[in-house]
């Protein structure tokens, strides 16, 4: 029996428990590479968007790929621009704020039950697909009405 599981007997926890607490272990394993990604983005972002490499999906439909504008967003966003992040690509701004939010709204529950409810994480996961796939329908669409965006 692993540690995780003695832990889970010992407080009492149920299977959604569980998994609630391997993602936030997980995230919280995460967080020293998200720092990083945007520390990277803050000393080298400008050069990283200045190479100008093409898009394959772009080149091959002449359409915006679901993750276009995503690199531009995250330098944006490293540089403090939140409204270009946001213009660029909203799933940047939203996955950083979901993943803050899980993370405290995690520790807020281990720590104190009684006061705060947990939130779910497939939700926060559902809400970002729905914005991923939105933004590519709303910028493909304005693309073929001759409006181009990025």
């Amino acid at each position: 029996m692993s540690r995780l599981e003695d832990y889970c007997k010992k407080k009492n926890l149920r299977d959604m428990d569980i998994e609630h607490l391997w993602m936030y272990r997980i995230c919280l394993i995460m967080l020293p590479f998200v720092v990083i990604a945007i520390l990277f983005f803050i000393i080298f972002g400008n050069k990283i968007t200045g190479l100008g490499t093409e898009c394959s999906f772009r080149k091959m439909t002449g359409l915006y790929c679901i993750g276009c504008g995503g690199t531009r967003a995250l330098n944006y966003f490293a540089h403090l621009h939140f409204l270009k992040s946001l213009y660029y690509h909203p799933f940047v701004i939203y996955a950083f704020t979901a993943y803050i939010l899980f993370i405290l709204n995690s520790f807020l529950y281990r720590h104190h039950k009684k006061c705060i409810e947990k939130l779910n994480p497939f939700v926060l996961l559902y809400v970002g697909l729905g914005i991923l796939f939105v933004n590519f329908l709303v910028k493909n669409i304005l693309l073929l009405c001759g409006i181009m965006l990025i």
